[in-house]
């Protein structure tokens, strides 16, 4: 068999596409058509959080996604919109915006670009060292937190239920109680989706089941629109190209902004180091936190400068690029077209695709985060790493992701604690001193009489002569 070239990028620019192999680029192509496919429910939501019209969701997915494949480090991570920052978005324009739709949606551009210009300036300080307190019982408790967080998210969409609440654990309770208001014909639909992805995941994992799934649906719903036409659909979509340019802003704004954008640049530069470091950890690559924080930086630069909002890592997108065997952000970039010619073209045949399917896709690509085996080991051989973990995953989801990793490293570091006493302990006193062992010890001495060395009290070694 003809072995297929690699491409070698000789540019600081696309490093994923170093040793790149052409046998690749379907998986690559068939992982971009899939965000795209999710962006549009996804990003739309998220921007109705940050107070912003569903569009400005979708200008998101196209300038910010190239920014991250040019500068970024990782070769399958994603970056979209985030609830918890979309979230803080709307904290901090409403009291300035005072009800103007026009100056709300330039103040959130000019939030977008100051938490890239912090974040490209942090990666240029090289303050990616923090990735380094990231170890991986807290990686695993955090991926653990992040797919319990994304599952009761998408749960309501899948079930076809408006929830009042957004907490995690509130809503799971709602979600629970309120059993008889669950959509029939929505909850079918999804579970069958979520069936299906779970299995060929399982039996057939080289396959699109994602994709699969959601043409599937959609043909459905086409051929039995009697039985599901209490389905939500996606719906049609405005067309047109993201507006490009400066937003409108006064001094005053940007001083007001300062603050808020300094958090919301803290919590996306947080999720996407881990959420980073977590994916080149499964699949066995390595990645640099510094060019991460330039990538990100970028895009969010990119956002803000073509209409969009705040963006961050996206686990559930990764996640998604992962079960498809996604190699490099050639999946970012085929996105990020594939949403440009969505806005151009093909908004009509988007309006029979159902949010159910969408949302069993995203829970099935995050149950995979959930990594059992690996926290069945730790409780086995590391226990209090095992406590590590589990006290990130409970801090995620009963507090938040930020909290629940800031609980992680703080444990970490306590683990920490005792070998560096021990340590300074050790320089003080100088290095273990050998004396021969005595014979009449030796049947009386089990660390002697099985022949290894130790070391007793006061840092005496004592050894077999």
């Amino acid at each position: 068999m003809r072995r297929v070239p690699r491409l070698d990028w000789p540019f600081p620019v696309f490093r994923s596409l170093d040793g790149y192999r052409w046998e690749w680029l379907p998986r690559d192509f068939t992982a971009g058509l899939l965000i795209v496919a999710l962006a549009i429910p996804l990003s739309m939501g998220m921007a109705e959080v940050a107070g912003m019209p569903p569009i400005a969701g979708l200008y998101s997915c196209i300038l910010p996604l190239v920014a991250y494949a040019l500068f970024g480090s990782s070769p399958q991570l994603v970056v979209a919109l985030d609830a918890s920052t979309a979230a803080l978005v709307a904290t901090a324009i409403a009291p300035l915006a005072a009800g103007d739709p026009i100056r709300y949606g330039a103040l959130a551009g000019v939030v977008a670009i100051l938490v890239g210009v912090m974040l490209i300036a942090a990666g240029c300080m090289r303050l990616g060292v923090v990735a380094k307190l990231l170890t991986r019982p807290v990686l695993l408790g955090y991926q653990a937190g992040l797919a319990l967080v994304v599952v009761l998210s998408q749960l309501p969409r899948l079930l076809g239920l408006e929830v009042d609440h957004s907490e995690t654990l509130p809503r799971a309770f709602e979600i629970t109680t309120r059993v008889d208001d669950w959509n029939v014909p929505t909850t079918l639909l999804g579970g069958a989706a979520l069936a299906v992805i779970v299995i060929l995941a399982a039996t057939r994992p080289r396959l699109p089941s994602a994709l699969l799934v959601i043409v599937a649906a959609a043909v459905a719903v086409g051929f039995a629109g009697g039985l599901f036409s209490d389905v939500e659909l996606v719906g049609s979509l405005p067309a047109g190209l993201p507006p490009i340019g400066l937003p409108a802003f006064e001094i005053a704004d940007v001083v007001a902004l300062i603050p808020f954008s300094a958090a919301i640049a803290l919590l996306a530069a947080a999720d996407t180091i881990v959420s980073s470091k977590a994916f080149a950890q499964r699949n066995g690559y390595e990645v640099d936190a510094n060019r991460d924080l330039l990538g990100l930086g970028s895009a969010n630069l990119a956002s803000g400068l073509s209409g969009g909002i705040t963006t961050s890592a996206s686990a559930a997108r990764t996640a998604v690029v992962e079960m498809v065997g996604g190699r490099s952000q050639l999946a970012s970039v085929t996105a990020a077209l594939g949403m440009l010619a969505v806005l151009l073209f093909l908004t009509e045949p988007l309006e029979n695709l159902p949010t159910t399917a969408l949302a069993a896709v995203v829970i099935g690509a995050v149950l995979r985060l959930i990594e059992v085996s690996s926290l069945r080991e730790l409780w086995r051989t590391h226990r209090f790493d095992f406590v590590i973990a589990i006290s990130t995953t409970v801090g995620a989801v009963l507090i938040g992701l930020l909290q629940g990793i800031a609980i992680g490293v703080g444990l970490s570091l306590l683990s920490k604690a005792p070998g560096a006493w021990r340590r300074r302990v050790r320089r003080a006193h100088g290095p273990p001193r050998s004396v021969p062992c005595i014979p009449a010890r030796w049947d009386r001495d089990p660390r002697i009489r099985d022949g290894r060395n130790h070391v007793l009290a006061g840092g005496t070694k004592v050894t077999h002569r």
